[in-house]
Formats: C-alpha cells, structure tokens, sequence
C-alpha cells in the first residue's frame, strides 16, 4: 500500500503561547490575592495612622499601596462593568505615579507630612508605570509592561537581601533610614501580581505554558532558587557566628552552589528524557493514526476533504481530486469558485458550508454537481472542524456519489407512473365496459318490461275479459262462486305480480312522466311492500335530465330501499331529491340500526362499492355513513350535465 506522506499531512496552526483558560484564571485569581493583601497592608497603616498617630508612620505611601492594589484588583476583575473599572484603574495607576513623581519634588519636603523613603519613591514609579500599561496592546508595550514588573520584582528584593545578609547600604538605599520591610514585600506582591494578571503574554508564557521548556522552568526554577538562597544564607550566617573562618566561605558556596547546579541539570536531564519519551510516543501513536487515516482515505471511493474558515481546501482525498478533475497542486488552498464548472453550484457549496461552520453542527446534504467526467449527484455529511482550545478552524466532509441510485429513483417513478397511466386506462376502459353492461341490462330490461306490458298485459286483459264471459254463463250454484272467486283472485294476483316485476325491470312512469313520477311510485310500493313509513321530498319544478342521469339514480334508490328492507330495521325511511343548475343529489335516510364503520371501509362489500363506481363513472360521488343519532344515511350526487364519455354511450343507447 503506497502512502503519500508529504502531501496528505494537514498543516494546523498551532499558537505559540497556549495557555489553557483554566490554568489563566488561577493564575488571576493568585494576582487578585496578593493585590487584595497589599491593599489590607495599605488600609491597615491609614486606619493605625489616623487612631494612634506616632512619628515614622507615612500615610502616603500606605494610600498609594491602596490605590495600587485597588487598580490591581479591578484590571485583573471579570465581573466589575467593563468601561467604570477601567477608567477607574487608570486612575489608581495615575494616583500611584503622581505619588512616587512627587516624592521628588521640593514642594514635598516642605508639607506637614514625613518625607518618603526615595526606595518607595521609585517603587511607586515602577508600579505606577507597570499598572498604566497592563491593559496595552502591541508587542512593544506588552514586553515593556513585563520588563516594569521584572524591575519591580528585582527592586523589592534588594532591602529584602540586605535584611536578611545585615548589609546596610542594601537596607538603606541611599537613605539614612532603612526602608520600611512591608512595602519591600508588597513590592514583591505586585510585581509578582503584574506578572500573573496577564499569563499569555511572551515572557510569562515561557514559565506558564504546557510545551516542556515551561515545564522544565516551573520544575526546576523554585526549588532551584529556595536552595540556593538557603544555602547561602546558612554559609554566610555560620561565617557570621564564627562557626568556621571567613576564608571558607567561598569553597563552601562553590561546593554548595555545584550541587544545586548538579541537581538542576540533573532534574532537567530527567524532565527532558521524560518529556523526549512521551513525544516519541505521541509521535509513534499519531504516526499510526495518521498512517490509517491514509489508507483509508487514499481506499475509499468518497470523496473526502477539509476546509479552512475561508472556504480555501486545504485537504483532500485522491477520490476528492478525482471529482473535481484536478491534481493536488491545483486544488490545494483553492475556493469553491476554482474547484467546480459552475458558479452557482460553487456559491451555493460556500453558503451551506458558512451556515454549518456558524450553527456549529453538522449537516446532511444532496447536491448534483456538473463536473468533468459528467453531472453527478452526491450526498454529503458536513460538520465544523474545531481544534483543542474549541476555536472553530473549518470544516470537514465527506461525500457519496448516489447518481446511480438516483437515476434508479428516476427510472422507478417513471415506471410506477407509466403503471398508474395503465392502471388509469384500464380502469378508465373497464368503468366504460361495465357501463356499457349497464346500458345493455337496463336495454334488455327495458324490452322484457315492454313485452311484459304489452303481450303479458295485453293477455291478462282479455283473459280477464273471457273469464267475466264464462262467469255470465256458469250455474249460479255456491261451488260455482267459490271457484269464480279463486279464479278472480289468482288473475289479480297473476296482474299484480307481473306489474311488480314490470316495475323492478323499468318502471313505465319513469319513461312516460320522468324522474319525479318514478321515485315517487317506487317509495310507494316499497312502503306497500315492506310496511316502511316513506317520506318524500321532490322539488317543485318539473326535473330536466338525461335518461342516463334519470335511469341511474332510480337505481341506486332501488339498492339504497332493498338495503333498508333488508339491513337497516327501520320503521320509517326518508327519500330527498334535490335538483340545481350544477348538481343532482339523492338522500336516502332511515332511522334503523345503523351501519359499522368496518362495513363501510370492507371493500368486498360490493353493493357500496357499485355504488361508489356508478357514481365516479359519471362525474359524481357516492357516500354512506352512519347518522349521528342512529340510522344509515345514502347521498349521492351526480352532475347535472353528463361527461363527454357519458353523452357517447347515452347516444349509443339511442341509436
């Protein structure tokens, strides 16, 4: 498996100083200490001087420790209002400055007030300027805002040394009286503080951060330094007590000092070798997660690749490349703009990655690209790319190329709608075949009801007629007139029968006198029939529609009553024509046992489904459901002028 090592290594920007936030805010907290304690040293002096004054005590100096610290506290604050403090801290600084200035001028020596030691006065002009630029930018202001607290550190140990060696002219500084001991150690606090407030900048950086110079630094420095002091502190007061001559002083301290010097180089021998171990195994464990994601990259058939805030790619697999038809060179710090033919597909590339990157949550998206080897589809996952610290620094993706799942799609939708075209036209073609059926039934009906009316009818009439002659001649005897009257009574029934059926086949009051005239004779017999209270409502005008409109709704209102009589337990059934300009309605409404909603949705239930079917056929609509307060109600409605294809049948069945 071949690796391209030099070119699939992703370059990330690593900052010089990283300093975790955590590890910032102790460092704060620390400096807001040591300023609130120098600030208690201040305001402990001010309150003694005004409740027991006594010679010596200088209030000035203890009220520019506060103003010191208070301006300490306040740049170093996170949850004061960010415009009051900062004024507010410039101030103190400002008051701390004008103090240590006017130590120095002749206008001071001549004030009720003591002299200040010129040691304070300095340190308050150190301090002062340390506390004016803590809050600058640029890199010249911040190394001289560091370098001010070094001086102030270095400063403040000076009488501090010399109390501890009894040297005088350390204690004195040019003075006739030793500085005060506190202000030498608050001193020390605020520059110590100075340099804690700020832990990123350059050379507080090299002590506080995680890389191993600042770790050997941290490790080494503090204990390195105690014992030297120590050590020459012990040499030097053994000399003093007379323990051993003054000649030895110098063979011990160099005896001394070699051992700390052995014993740092050897802990740096140590935290180096330690430090060297672990970023062999970091690098052995990075190399090999690198490694795999190569071989999975580079094996891969999706694209995948990297980007920058500013849209420029700046990683990509060979599939990536291959994608865009480009080589490494030519697509590496690239934009969209320059990756693919089309402008408008690149724009829109770099306004979804520009919302990922600001909502700063990953997204699934499809897009079909023109693209050299042709126009491809792809689906791709996008998420934001955020490094250690959580700063965002671009995004990441990776693409599947679904064009041939898509042309699947393509092609399955073109299918299933030739297959609804087809269902369509059968269904279409069958509708017309089983309204032809229809057409022809009601055809054949209507020729038997006219043979029944015309032959049967006619030779039951003279039937009737003959029988009436034979009555005449018969012997007027009681057998005789039993016999007539069974005779009489077979013939009506025989003539009721045969009008019944004539009815059901096609009602003569249909054909002679329309729609109205055949309703209201079917509800009639139907309630002879059945006993089933019907009650009627018709329009006032005469009803003016097609036979086939007419023909059709007198059936469904036979199916509609034989469903009452047979299903529904009714004791009264409601009939309602309605005619106007667009529709016809036919409102079938009993008062029986209702229908199930199981019933209605069954589509083995053919009598519901005929009518549905009817009904579409035509233009129209077919619906039964269960009344709110028991009962089954039958709408149809149908248009009042029929379809094209409706008109071509009517116009077969006249001709």
């Amino acid at each position: 498996m071949s690796t391209h090592k030099s070119s699939k290594v992703i370059q990330v920007d690593v900052a010089p100083h990283s300093v975790s936030a955590t590890l910032a805010e102790r460092y704060r907290r620390i400096a807001q200490l040591f300023g609130a304690a120098v600030g208690l040293l201040g305001l402990g002096n001010l309150i003694g001087y005004w409740l027991l004054p006594a010679p010596g005590q200088d209030p000035v100096t203890a009220f520019g420790l506060l103003c010191a610290a208070g301006s300490l506290i306040l740049q170093t604050s996170t949850m004061a209002p960010r415009p009051a403090s900062k004024w507010a801290a410039r101030a103190g600084a400002a008051i701390v400055l004008l103090i240590g200035m006017s130590a120095f001028a002749p206008v001071f020596s001549t004030t009720a007030l003591a002299p200040m030691h010129p040691a304070c006065a300095v340190g308050f002009l150190l301090t002062g300027c340390g506390l004016l630029l803590q809050d600058s930018h640029g890199a010249v202001l911040e190394a001289l805002g560091e370098y001010l607290a070094f001086a102030i550190i270095a400063f403040s140990l000076l009488p501090l040394v010399g109390l501890a060696y009894q040297a005088p002219a350390l204690m004195y500084l040019g003075s006739t009286e030793a500085i005060w001991w506190p202000f030498a150690l608050a001193l020390l606090a605020l520059g110590t503080a100075l340099l804690l407030a700020r832990p990123r900048r350059r050379l507080m950086a090299l002590l506080t951060d995680d890389v191993p110079g600042a770790v050997i630094l941290r490790s080494t420095l503090p204990l390195a330094l105690l014992l030297l002091i120590v050590l020459n502190w012990i040499v030097h007061r053994g000399a003093m007590r007379g323990w051993y001559a003054h000649a030895m002083v110098s063979p011990l301290l160099t005896l001394f000092n070699s051992g700390v010097i052995l014993i740092i180089f050897w802990r740096t021998a140590e935290t180096v070798n330690k430090a060297h171990l672990d970023r062999l195994r970091s690098a052995a464990a990075l190399s090999e997660a690198n490694s795999l994601l190569i071989a999975v990259s580079d094996n891969t058939d999706d694209p995948i690749f990297v980007k920058n805030c500013q849209g420029q790619l700046i990683f990509a697999n060979p599939a990536t490349l291959q994608l865009i038809g480009k080589s490494r060179d030519q697509a590496m710090m690239r934009c969209s703009r320059d990756l693919f033919v089309s402008q408008k597909e690149a724009d829109q590339i770099d306004l979804d990655d520009q919302r990922i990157m600001q909502n700063g949550v990953s997204e699934t998206l499809e897009q079909t690209l023109h693209l050299p080897h042709g126009v491809r589809t792809y689906t791709s996952t996008k998420a934001p790319w955020f490094d250690s610290e959580g700063r965002l620094r671009g995004i990441i993706g990776i693409s599947t190329d679904i064009s041939a799942r898509k042309e699947m799609e393509r092609q399955l939708k073109r299918h299933e709608a030739e297959l609804e075209e087809t269902i369509s036209q059968r269904t279409a073609t069958l509708r017309k075949l089983a309204d032809h059926l229809e057409t022809v039934r009601e055809e054949e009906k209507r020729a038997i009801a006219r043979e029944l009316h015309d032959d049967m009818g006619a030779s039951l009439t003279s039937l009737n007629m003959h029988l009436t002659t034979i009555y005449a001649v018969l012997p007027q005897e009681p057998k005789w007139a039993d016999r007539i009257e069974r005779v009489q009574a077979l013939v009506a029934a025989l003539v009721a029968t045969t009008r019944r059926i004539q009815i059901g086949l096609r009602p003569i009051m249909l054909d002679l006198f329309g729609l109205k005239a055949g309703v209201t004779e079917q509800v009639e017999e139907f309630g002879e029939r059945t006993g089933i209270v019907g009650k009627l409502s018709l329009p006032d005008e005469d009803v003016n529609l097609a036979k086939k409109l007419e023909i059709t709704l007198y059936r469904m209102l036979q199916e509609a009553l034989n469903n009452v009589a047979k299903h529904a337990q009714a004791s009264e059934v409601e009939v309602i024509l309605d005619i106007d300009e667009d529709f016809a309605t036919l409102t079938v409404r009993d008062n029986g046992v209702g229908i199930a909603p199981e019933r209605i949705e069954n589509q083995s239930t053919y009598g519901i489904r005929g009518f549905c079917e009817r009904a579409a056929f035509l233009g129209g609509t077919a619906r039964v459901f269960a009344n709110a307060n028991g009962g089954t109600t039958v709408r149809v409605e149908l248009p009042a002028t029929l379809s094209s294809d409706a008109n071509q049948d009517v116009d077969e069945e006249t001709f």
